[in-house]
C-alpha cells in the first residue's frame, strides 16, 4: 500500500507534472494506493467547481484511508526535524511525498 501526500494529489489534480505526480499516474489502477484521514479535507477544500470536486471526491473516497499519526507523533516529528536542522541535516520534502 502506497500512501500519497496531499501536495502530490493537489499537483496531480492541477495537472502539474512532477516526479511524484508522474509516479502516482503510473501507480493508479496498478498498485494499491492509500491516503491519510486528513488528506481528502486538505485536497478537496481547494476545488472551486462542483463537478471537479465531485469527481475527485469520488476518487479519493474510493481509496483506503489510514489514521494519521496523531498530535503526539506530529509534534515529535517537528521536534526531530528542528534538532536535525540545527545540526545541519535537512531532508528534501519532495522525497517524502510519495513513499515506496
Amino acid at each position: 500500500m502506497i500512501p500519497v501526500d496531499s501536495s502530490v494529489w493537489i499537483d496531480y489534480f492541477n495537472g502539474t507534472e512532477t516526479p511524484a505526480t508522474q509516479k502516482l499516474d503510473k501507480l493508479l489502477g496498478v498498485q494499491p494506493v492509500c491516503t491519510g484521514d486528513l488528506i481528502p479535507a486538505e485536497v478537496l477544500q481547494g476545488f472551486r467547481q462542483d463537478p471537479d470536486y465531485q469527481a475527485e471526491k469520488t476518487l479519493l473516497c474510493s481509496l483506503p484511508v489510514h489514521a494519521m499519526p496523531g498530535a503526539t507523533m506530529v509534534l515529535k516529528s517537528a521536534e526531530n526535524f528542528r534538532k536535525l536542522r540545527q545540526q545541519g541535516i535537512t531532508h528534501r520534502h519532495d522525497d517524502c511525498h510519495l513513499l515506496h
